[in-house]
């Protein structure tokens, strides 16, 4: 079977769902098909929930491999999810599954290798600028946690590689982020940029902003926070989500100064397309910029951002079509 003309098992599984298609790969593109999704907390193992997808396949599809998108660290032959505490081992799990291949990459990085597949309608410039030819890109966002990758232009296109940057010390940039983290830290034995720049770091965020401006913090979730923020009518909702597109602001700028990402930074995740508007008009922009001696390096690199969460699936079967050779 050619590798431009094969059907494969395609995963994007995180910490709150786990995403299945069958990938079609032809010499015009992918296509995705008995697309399903279930709660990731529901199975105990990577091995479980692929199985149980493999029970609800329509007819017997004849598989040239698969490639699950996971949440966590893979080195080598071991697999971590680690929001969710699974582990495996991908001989054993190739075998188990009986896939005559199997690829198990970072699960940003299949999103990340979907972006520059998205056409122009589904993507919202939020920092204009002019990407440097020939220079890496940084692809991150908020969603169950922090994901970062990098995109390196190569011969034979892009080439993703996944880092763990939402786990870097979180660095405030003025006194009321100064405070807050002091708050966090009394909470969390280290403070990261996902502890608030994610979905359940929204809500830390939301309760540290409550405890800061002596406000009481009745919601509970991502959800009632942003949609309390974007209604207008909740002070406290509004000043959280106000901070955190700005925090996102200066760990965007981080992340590109760290990585030399001059051909620009792409923001995705589940969160951001939810708060588009919101993040247009916030200082998202103002903090990316504020960085001193490196202001005019920032000033030239474009921020878009992805408004569709949903690609890792499509991105998973680009990069199995392009790395089959090395990925079973």
């Amino acid at each position: 079977m050619e590798k431009q003309q094969m059907t494969l098992l395609v995963a994007d599984i995180g910490g709150t769902n786990a995403r299945f298609a069958l990938a079609h790969c032809t010499e015009s593109g992918i296509a995705v098909e008995q697309a399903r999704h279930f709660p990731s907390a529901d199975f105990p193992s990577l091995e479980t929930v692929v199985k149980h997808y493999l029970t609800t396949l329509e007819g017997e599809p004849e598989l040239a491999g698969a490639c699950l998108a996971v949440a966590g660290p893979v080195a080598n032959d071991r697999i971590a999810l680690t929001n969710l505490g699974w582990y495996a081992n991908l001989s054993e799990l190739k075998a188990n599954l009986g896939l005559p291949q199997l690829a198990v990459i970072n699960d940003f990085v299949a999103y990340a290798y979907s972006i520059p597949q998205l056409p122009e309608s589904q993507r919202q410039t939020v920092k204009p600028g002019e990407a440097m030819p020939g220079a890496p890109r940084v692809v991150l966002g908020p969603g169950t946690g922090f994901g970062v990758a990098s995109l390196i232009p190569t011969s034979r296109g892009w080439m993703a590689i996944p880092c763990e940057g939402g786990h870097i010390s979180l660095a405030a940039t003025n006194e009321r982020q100064a405070a807050l983290v002091e708050i966090l830290r009394r909470r969390f034995p280290h403070v990261s940029v996902e502890t608030i720049l994610c979905g359940r770091g929204l809500v830390n965020l939301y309760q540290a902003m409550g405890q800061l401006l002596n406000l009481p913090t009745p919601l509970t979730t991502p959800a009632e926070i942003t949609a309390a923020a974007q209604s207008g009518g909740d002070l406290l909702a509004r000043e959280t989500l106000a901070e955190f597109c700005r925090w996102l602001g200066s760990v965007t700028a981080d992340m590109v100064l760290a990585q030399g990402a001059r051909g620009g930074a792409c923001l995705g995740g589940g969160i951001l397309p939810r708060i588009a508007d919101f993040l247009q008009h916030s200082d998202f922009t103002q903090a990316f910029g504020h960085k001193g001696l490196m202001t005019g390096y920032l000033e030239p690199v474009p921020v878009e951002l992805a408004l569709k969460s949903d690609t890792a699936l499509m991105g998973a079967a680009a990069w199995f079509r392009d790395h089959a050779q090395v990925s079973g």
